[in-house]
């Protein structure tokens, strides 16, 4: 009948619609996200910005320590808490038990771009040498389930650090596709609910911007290229798994707005210096507010601790903005 035909016209039409514009289908699978006030573990994979030293051979996650070991806050970047602590412990709706695997100088795959040295667990180890033997079975060691489990990945500030005047034009897609690879890993022990962070615009760090507008440029060309493809790889997962649900924090908006208008966010409103650091502070302080008279204003007066690597106050203001992301 002609009314059949047209029915069945539209709603091929519209699967198509729903298909291009990146829409659910009209039967789903079941969402297995459950709010960010049902959250209850999480795995975190990434770099410096992420890590705060934890060793999956001593004490693991418990009412006492979220993190398990070492004491919190851990061994951070961020002259204090980061903002997987924060999230943990300070933004959290629930009780939140973490498992950070993320390692200072991390790269997604040293054999596609080397870490600072040799010793570097990248993402790809993170994953296959540590989460997939010990805690991918839902054993007793740390009992999540894809329910109650959210599983972050900041990477790439070392990828595009340490390749971006390479100029490969083959290198980011080839590293993309071993990352999308490592999150199928991921889905396949029962992971639903990703968070993404992007990169963050470290073409202007003291360390760039000691190279010069040519690097600047190259390395923020370099970001862009690789922010969209984190996109993608959100929207590709999501596709080819409905019942999935993924976040794409946008990590670099939060640092450009800080950088121009310290006062964007509650948390950074105490910045007096955005661009430079002082090299009294380099390598941390006592605490994380210690003064030191050759810098003129505390540490947690500059947004930049070193020449990459930002304070502690940044790191809550990217926490206190992801939870209104994910709620």
């Amino acid at each position: 009948m002609v009314w059949e035909s047209s029915v069945t016209l539209v709603a091929a039409a519209l699967a198509l619609f729903n298909l291009v514009n990146g829409l659910p289908n009209s039967h789903p699978s079941k969402s297995h996200y459950p709010g960010w006030a049902g959250i209850k573990h999480i795995f975190a994979f990434g770099d410096s910005y992420t890590t705060t030293g934890f060793n999956v051979s001593l004490t693991q996650p418990s009412p006492a320590n979220p993190f398990g070991n070492p004491t919190y806050p851990g061994y951070t970047s961020s002259n204090g808490p980061n903002w997987i602590d924060y999230l943990t412990t300070t933004y959290n709706k629930s009780f939140i038990e973490t498992i950070n695997l993320a390692y200072g100088g991390a790269t997604v795959d040293s054999a596609l771009v080397a870490p600072y040295k040799p010793t570097v667990l990248s993402v790809k180890e993170q994953v296959q040498t540590e989460y997939l033997p010990i805690y991918a079975s839902q054993s007793s060691i740390f009992p999540w389930t894809s329910d109650d489990t959210l599983f972050t990945i900041f990477i790439g500030i070392n990828d595009i650090g340490n390749s971006y005047s390479s100029q490969n034009a083959t290198l980011t897609p080839t590293i993309f596709s071993e990352l999308s690879g490592l999150v199928d890993q991921l889905y396949s022990t029962g992971a639903r609910n990703f968070l993404f962070l992007n990169v963050p615009p470290v073409d202007q760090s003291p360390l760039t911007q000691a190279a010069g507008p040519a690097s600047q440029a190259l390395e923020a060309s370099a970001i862009s290229d690789w922010n969209s493809r984190v996109v993608s790889l959100s929207k590709s997962l999501t596709h080819r798994h409905s019942d999935v649900t993924s976040f794409v924090f946008d990590t670099n908006k939060v640092f450009s707005r800080v950088i121009e208008h310290p006062c964007a966010y509650p948390q950074t409103c105490a910045y007096q210096n955005t661009t430079q650091y002082c090299e009294a502070y380099q390598n941390g302080t006592p605490t994380p507010t210690s003064f030191n008279a050759t810098c003129g204003v505390s540490v947690d007066k500059y947004l930049w601790l070193n020449t990459l690597h930002p304070t502690f106050r940044m790191h809550e203001a990217i926490a206190s903005q992801i939870v209104k992301l994910i709620k």
